[in-house]
C-alpha cells in the first residue's frame, strides 16, 4: 500500500465518507474529481499539503513495534487507527 492510497483514504474520510463508502470510492470513483469539486485543487496539490501538515500533529508510539517507534499521524478515532503516518524524528 502507498502513501498516496492512505491519503486518498484521508480525503474521501475528510469528505466526510464513511469507512465503506471510501473503499468504494477508491476502487471505482476518481479522486482527481472529488478533490477537484471538494477544494478546487488537484490530488498531487493535495497530497503535498497533507504531507507538509504530517509533521505538526501528534506524536503516537506504535503498538505494533518490539523496539519504540513514534509516528506523526492523521486518525480515525472512531476505528483506533492511523490513516496516513510519517515516522517521527528524534
Amino acid at each position: 500500500m502507498s502513501v498516496e492510497w492512505d491519503i486518498e483514504e484521508l480525503a474521501y474520510r475528510a469528505m466526510g465518507k464513511t469507512e465503506s463508502e471510501t473503499d468504494t470510492e477508491i476502487n471505482y470513483g476518481d479522486i482527481d474529481d472529488a478533490i477537484c469539486d471538494k477544494y478546487g485543487i488537484d490530488f498531487d496539490t493535495y497530497c503535498k499539503i497533507v504531507k507538509d501538515l504530517l509533521p505538526f500533529t501528534p506524536v503516537l508510539p506504535s503498538s505494533l513495534s518490539l523496539t519504540p517507534k513514534y509516528f506523526h499521524a492523521f486518525v480515525d478515532n472512531q476505528q483506533q487507527r492511523a490513516i496516513v503516518k510519517i515516522e517521527a524524528k528524534p
